[in-house]
């Protein structure tokens, strides 16, 4: 190796190493910045002079501001090298990225986008495909022992939406993207708002679980509510009932049974479909029903009317289901339509809660009755009716049931 050029600016030097690399003359730059040795090599050593006098004048300058810094200045770097040597960055690449973070927060401390950071990103979290997430908390809700209807609609929903969502973790997911997939749905605003309550569900039992922070709101809380439009209740007359009590008598007695649970019970359809005679205690005078709401199997008495004993008497068994038609709600509609009277959604359960309400002026009991909360009784079914409607309603006189030659009563054990 021949001699090197040396190239000063009086307080600092840089050589220029003539070196043979692959059989060809190369220009390497040899210089100390920063207490490091630094090389750089070139092709022509014209440009090795060129990028050492750039050199030399970023050295001199550098030097002229560190003979400028103060004895508090210079403690400053001292301590703030000391900081930073055990994260392995160089400090001037620290400074730069607090100048842009501070920046960019506005001048809020650092720390707190930090906290705010690892809050929503916890180096413990667990983290699963969203599908996965969905399916292991349908099967946490199975396994609870909730009604399988609700088990099915988280599915069916929540696989929807994760469906719609490709790619996306929970993490991801933000409130804006699930209101725009919740709104674009053609569903009732009540669908909306119970498609709503299940993704809060979700979200609960992901922070539980430890796939989302778990003292932080979810992105599931913030989600729209929709505005649901009063409804008005419909109910029968106790004139309609005796007509349909008459008409489904003499065309489809096998169906007497149903109709009087449902007009005497304040059951709702699903849950009429799965009562048996032995859930009817004549002799202790109550029904016991399985709840279908979907969210619990909760069961619950309700008091077997002397309307209702009176009715069920002709066709009392030991066993078996209440309902042996099939599909009762499609052939009443047919009798009912034949007797001019329209069959109105859950129009039996309505009837009986108004009614119920009118007789005993409680709301508290009738909404266990009804497996309601008190306020939905107390906004819905309030004097509809009068305690005169109810005493009819209520009535054994309405047309009675007569007894099927193909039934025999039993006694219940």
């Amino acid at each position: 190796m021949s001699q090197p050029i040396v190239l000063t600016n009086g307080q600092h030097e840089i050589k220029i190493y003539t070196v043979q690399n692959r059989g060809r003359a190369v220009f390497q730059l040899s210089f100390y910045e920063g207490g490091h040795r630094q090389r750089q090599t070139y092709g022509k050593l014209s440009d090795a002079r060129r990028e050492a006098k750039v050199v030399l004048g970023r050295l001199a300058v550098n030097t002229h501001e560190a003979d400028a810094l103060s004895t508090a200045d210079m403690e400053s770097y001292v301590i703030a090298r000391k900081h930073v040597m055990p994260t392995g960055v160089p400090l001037h690449v620290c400074a730069e990225l607090f100048a842009q973070a501070h920046v960019k927060l506005g001048g809020r401390p650092l720390l707190d986008a930090v906290q705010f950071f690892t809050d929503y990103h916890p180096t413990d979290a667990v983290t699963k495909p969203l599908a996965e997430l969905i399916e292991d908390f349908a099967t946490h809700r199975q396994a609870m022992g909730v009604a399988s209807g609700y088990v099915a609609d988280i599915r069916r929903q929540l696989g929807r939406f994760a469906a719609a969502s490709p790619g996306r973790s929970l993490t991801q997911l933000r409130t804006a993207e699930i209101d725009r997939w919740l709104g674009g749905l053609s569903r009732h605003p009540i669908t909306k708002n119970n498609i709503r309550k299940i993704f809060i569900t979700f979200g609960n039992w992901a922070k539980a679980n430890r796939y989302l922070p778990a003292n932080r709101p979810t992105e599931f809380d913030g989600l729209m509510l929709y505005k649901e439009p009063p409804t008005k209740v419909g109910i029968y007359t106790p004139a309609e009932l005796g007509t349909m009590f008459a008409a489904v008598a003499a065309r489809r007695p096998e169906l007497l049974p149903w109709l009087a649970c449902a007009a005497y019970t304040g059951a709702r359809v699903s849950e009429i479909d799965h009562l048996a005679w032995e859930n009817i205690s004549f002799d202790r005078n109550f029904v016991e029903i399985e709840s279908s709401k979907v969210r619990t199997k909760a069961r619950r008495l309700v008091p077997l009317q002397e309307a209702l004993k009176a009715r069920l008497q002709p066709y009392r068994r030991d066993l078996g289901p209440i309902n042996v038609y099939g599909l009762p709600q499609a052939a009443l509609k047919r009798i009912a339509a034949e007797e001019g009277i329209e069959l109105k959604a859950n129009g039996f359960r309505h009837s009986y809660i108004s009614y119920r309400l009118a007789a005993i002026n409680d709301t508290a009991r009738v909404a266990l009755e009804a497996g309601n909360s008190p306020e939905v009784i107390f906004q819905h079914y309030r004097e509809l009716v009068t305690p005169e409607d109810a005493a009819q309603w209520f009535s054994v006189a309405l047309p009675t049931i007569p007894k099927p030659e193909n039934v025999i009563a039993m006694k219940s054990a």
